[in-house]
């Protein structure tokens, strides 16, 4: 069987399957490498394609990836454990992790979806595909700081806007992420801060004239301008919000479903 893969937007191959191992144990290629082969209708991470094989309707012996520590091991030298490949030396410290509800540790990569929510850690790039569309990102990445806190203390806005912000500011949860993006989504989010910028701008700009000129209509189309330049601002951005942040882990909203799909289960709580 010959595979194709794709290394910083460079095609190469074919490969046949004890070549592309062997890549994959020399590092040149990873688990989140994109691969095809004839057959085949989109390109799919090696790890994905790699998990669909070992399912137990397949014959096919293949070697499989950690999550834990990313090492390489023939098929009898894993288990599977909730959707996650384990070797035995990683099994214990996997097992303890679980029974206290944190999840692993994500050295190999360190992503999972758990229905429509992708969780990762903080700092972890992410692999070579576009979040909004699943096509190639070519080496680019999108650096986000993401804050989160329990939505219970939006309620704290009713008080006072100020003590909300001071408590947030207090018991927020931060993450860094660094997501691809394809060139057709890189240039929908330059349109989008640049639209978004001048919305804005010029709605600001209506309403401070409107107010000293006494135009009821002015200040109208400043609000109009700047609320429609916000939200099409939001709406042409990256989009992928956190759903949920803590000291271990980060979990995203708005990635896209083939993205998701090529991802193992989340084993953790």
């Amino acid at each position: 069987m010959n595979w194709f893969y794709a290394i910083n937007s460079q095609q190469s191959g074919p490969v046949s399957d004890s070549q592309l191992d062997e890549l994959l144990r020399s590092g040149k290629v990873s688990p989140d490498t994109l691969i095809w082969r004839e057959g085949m209708t989109n390109w799919q991470s090696l790890r994905a394609v790699r998990v669909a094989a070992a399912q137990p309707n397949s014959i096919r012996q293949t070697d499989l990836t950690c999550v834990e520590c990313g090492r390489v091991f023939p098929p009898d030298e894993v288990i599977m454990v909730k959707g996650s490949w384990i070797c035995a030396r990683c099994k214990p410290e996997f097992l303890q992790r679980l029974q206290e509800g944190v999840g692993p540790s994500g050295a190999a990569g360190g992503m999972w979806r758990t229905k429509k929510q992708l969780v990762t850690c903080s700092e972890k790039p992410f692999p070579d595909r576009c979040v909004r569309c699943n096509a190639p990102a070519n080496g680019y990445r999108l650096k986000r700081t993401l804050y989160w806190h329990p939505p219970a203390y939006y309620l704290l806005i009713l008080l006072n806007l100020l003590i909300y912000a001071l408590v947030a500011a207090f018991i927020r949860n931060k993450a860094i992420v660094r997501i691809g993006l394809c060139e057709k989504h890189r240039v929908r989010r330059r349109w989008g801060i640049l639209v978004c910028s001048v919305g804005v701008a010029g709605g600001i700009g209506l309403i401070v004239a409107g107010a000293m000129e006494g135009s009821g209509a002015a200040i109208l189309a400043g609000i109009g301008l700047l609320l429609g330049g916000a939200i099409y601002g939001g709406f042409t951005g990256a989009r992928v919000s956190p759903a949920k942040i803590t000291k271990e882990n980060v979990w995203l909203k708005g990635v896209n479903k083939e993205f998701l799909a090529e991802l193992p289960e989340w084993p953790g709580a």
